[in-house]
Parts: structure tokens; sequence; C-alpha cells
């Protein structure tokens, strides 16, 4: 955070306004608004878990093709307003505009908010290219209420991390729930680690990033140290289940595991940095072998 923008107030600045557009989620809460829908009225309309929908909008969860395209059936809009804001807004009957301003959004959606913009400029701009006005800006707030959710720049990039750590996990439990064996699993593990979309490469770009800035900061290694541990425990525990099923029965599972992360690290960097010409096809059928000779995925 810049120097001039270092405030701590002890409560949001926001006056009750009209919630910005600004991304897929905001503007799926601008729709929830006009339509005068609760996001539980809304999921059984469109036959989506309730849960899911709530960890959409605070971008645990990725809403899928169908589920926004249902969301603009339910709420009278385009895809591509969703999508992109661009198209009708959502329509607005009489006193529909003074109850959107009579109910600004609450202390936690505000926060998701400003975490949704934070992760996505940093991630696409880089940390040090971002300014709380950039932010602020993003949100359609002050860059008070920016410093209220986060104090310093530092505290925005622990929360992008953790913001994406959970994202990965939500995402992996999900996947690991429709599989049929732990070989599947660690089929769809990988198929997770690929930078297949922009989402994908703006994870990978806050994960780099947290890295290369725990590398100058000391004060940021532990919190690094604890999410890719969590994260290299899981991948020894998938290990683990593939043993019990009579997979592997000879193999080092620390040595794997170590192996396994060593491959998806580097080559996401190789990707993202443009270094080499690796491709997201190439990544998958080099991590497939990277458990070989113990455990055949070809």
């Amino acid at each position: 955070m810049s120097s001039t923008d270092e405030r701590s107030p002890t409560a949001p600045p926001d006056a009750p306004d009209r919630p910005a557009a600004s991304d897929l989620t905001d503007r799926v809460r601008v729709v929830l608004r006009s339509a005068r829908l609760s996001q539980r009225e809304l999921a059984r309309r469109i036959g989506m878990d309730p849960t899911a929908l709530s960890k959409a909008l605070r971008g645990t969860r990725r809403l899928q093709q169908q589920e926004i395209a249902a969301i603009a059936k339910a709420g009278g809009v385009s895809v591509q307003y969703l999508v992109s804001g661009v198209g009708r807004t959502p329509p607005l009957g009489p006193g529909d505009e003074a109850g959107a301003r009579a109910q600004p959004l609450s202390t936690q959606e505000r926060r998701s908010q400003i975490l949704e913009a934070a992760t996505e400029l940093i991630a696409r701009r880089g940390f040090h290219n971002v300014r709380v006005s950039d932010i602020a800006e993003r949100c359609g707030t002050s860059t008070g209420t920016v410093h209220y959710h986060f104090p310093t720049k530092e505290a925005v990039l622990h929360a992008a991390l953790d913001h994406y750590a959970e994202r990965l996990h939500e995402r992996l439990r999900a996947e690991f729930e429709g599989a049929s064996s732990a070989r599947d699993k660690v089929l769809r593990l990988i198929e997770v680690q690929l930078t297949l979309t922009t989402a994908d490469v703006d994870e990978w770009s806050v994960w780099i990033q947290f890295w290369s800035q725990a590398m100058l900061e000391p004060s940021l290694r532990p919190a690094q140290r604890r999410t890719y541990s969590d994260w290299r425990r899981l991948v020894v525990e998938l290990l683990r289940e593939c043993r019990d099923e009579g997979l592997a029965p000879e193999a080092d599972i620390e040595a794997l595991a170590d192996r396994f992360t060593a491959m998806v690290d580097g080559l996401a960097i190789q990707i993202l940095a443009g270094s080499t010409d690796m491709t997201p096809d190439r990544m998958r059928s080099l991590l497939r072998r990277a458990f070989e000779p113990h455990l055949d995925l070809g």
C-alpha cells in the first residue's frame, strides 16, 4: 500500500450504494437484488445447491457455464452481461433503485468483493504494480474501506494465498468425490494443476508471486510454508491411498511426493514465464509419468 493511503479506520466508511458490477460475482449480486431474490431462492430456481452458490459468490468455487446461463435466465439478463458486463443491465422497476440503495453490501460481502478484485489485479498486474486505489476503483468503494479490511498490502497477499489455497482444496474435494479409485484421483489431481483457463493462470500467478516475495520478506515464510505443507500432505495421503489399493507397494511415498510437487511447480513456472515451449498438454504428459515405475498412469 502506498504511504499516502495508510489509514486504519475502525469501521467501514462505505455509504449505502448500489453494488458495483465489476466482475461476475458482483453482477450476480446485482441480479439478485434487482430481482428481489435471496441466494437460497435463486439456487432453488436454477436447481443449484445453495451452499455451492454461496461458495461461488465468496470466490471459493467457480461458477460453471450452465450455472451462469441459468442465473442469466432467472435474472432476465444475458450471459454476456454476467460474464463481461456488456449488454442490458437488470431491469429496475418502481422503487427498485431505492431498494438497492437501501441494501448496501454487508461487511463480509464487501471483504469478499475486495479480495476477489485484489487477487485478480495482483495476478494480472503483479503485486508491486497494484495500488490500493486500483483495488478501490475496481470495487466501486473507497481506499479507506480497503484499508479497513486489509491494513497492509502484505495482508492482501496473505489473504490472496489463503483464498486460492481454499479454492484449490474445494476443487480437489469436488473432483475426488466423483473419482472411482485412488488412481483416478491422481489423474484428477494432475488435471487440477494444469493452466487450462484464465482462472488457473491467475491462481498460479499469485502462488508464484507469494513464493518470490517470501524470498525477500521472511515474515511471509511461515504462511507460505504452512500452505505448501498442506498441499504436499494431500499428495502424500493420496499416494498412501494408492498403496492401500495395491498400487506402488514398494514405492518411497515421501520421495514420490517430492518429485511430483517439484515437477508441478517447475512446469507451471515454465508455462507462465514462457521460458520454454512447455504447454499444458506436455505438462499433463510429464506429470502422468512422475510416479513411474511405481504407478503407471499411461
